[in-house]
C-alpha cells in the first residue's frame, strides 16, 4: 500500500520540482537584468558625485583630455559620457544659438594677461553647425617685456549618438590667434548631427620665467 502511494505521488513531485526550477530560472534572469541596470545607474550616480565640483580649469582639462583620447565616432566610457551630459550643452528643439560673455585674468612672475569678449555656437541638430568668437580681446597688461608668446584658442567639441546607443565625439575644431594684444572675431562652420556641444577658451602664455594658462569663464 505504501509503495503504491509513493508510486502515485512521484509524478506530482516531478511536476512540482520542474515548476520550481522554471520559476527560479525566470526569477534569476529578471534579477540579472535588473542587477545590470541597477549597476549602471549606481555607477552613473557615483560618477556624478565625483565630478560635481570641478573648477573651470578642471572642466577644460577634462574636455581636452576627451578630445585627445577619442577618435571621431568612438564611444565614450560611462564616466566620460556622464561628464559630457553634466557639462556640455544639450541641444534642444530645432536650433540653439548662444553667445556667452567670458572674462578672466592671471598673474605669474610679474606677467599679467587678461581676456574678455564672447564665444558662441549655433547648433541646429541637423547638419549646419557653427562656433566662433566675437571681439575676444587678449591683453598683456603687465610684464610684456618678459613675454615670449601668447596664444588664444577657442575650442569646440560636438557630441552625438555613436556605437550601440552611446555618446561619442562627432566633431572637434578650434579658432586661434597669437600675440600679446589681440582681438579674435571669427566663425567656423561644420556638418554633424549633434546632441551635446561645448565651446571654451584657453590662453597659453610663455614668458622668461615659465608658462601659465588663463581659463576665462
Amino acid at each position: 500500500m505504501v509503495k503504491k502511494l509513493l508510486f502515485l505521488a512521484m509524478p506530482f513531485v516531478l511536476i512540482l520540482g520542474l515548476t520550481s526550477n522554471i520559476t527560479a530560472n525566470a526569477a534569476s534572469n529578471v534579477s540579472e537584468e535588473d542587477y545590470s541596470s541597477q549597476t549602471v545607474e549606481a555607477e552613473k550616480k557615483a560618477y556624478k558625485e565625483e565630478l560635481s565640483n570641478l573648477t573651470q580649469a578642471e572642466k577644460v582639462a577634462y574636455f581636452e583630455r576627451i578630445d585627445q583620447e577619442y577618435n571621431i565616432g568612438e564611444e565614450f566610457s560611462l564616466k566620460d559620457q556622464v561628464f559630457v551630459e553634466m557639462y556640455a550643452k544639450p541641444v534642444g528643439g530645432m536650433s540653439l544659438f548662444a553667445t556667452k560673455s567670458i572674462s578672466g585674468s592671471k598673474t605669474s612672475n610679474g606677467v599679467t594677461v587678461k581676456v574678455s569678449g564672447s564665444i558662441k555656437d549655433d547648433i541646429q541638430n541637423v547638419i549646419n553647425q557653427s562656433f566662433g568668437a566675437s571681439n575676444l580681446k587678449t591683453s598683456t597688461t603687465a610684464g610684456a617685456s618678459k613675454v615670449t608668446s601668447v596664444k588664444t584658442v577657442v575650442s569646440h567639441n560636438a557630441y552625438g549618438l555613436v556605437g550601440s546607443g552611446g555618446v561619442g565625439k562627432v566633431y572637434s575644431g578650434t579658432l586661434s590667434t597669437s600675440g600679446k594684444n589681440t582681438t579674435l572675431t571669427a566663425t567656423k562652420k561644420y556638418t554633424a548631427v549633434v546632441a551635446y556641444a561645448s565651446t571654451w577658451c584657453t590662453v597659453t602664455v610663455n614668458h622668461t620665467g615659465g608658462s601659465f594658462t588663463v581659463n576665462p569663464s
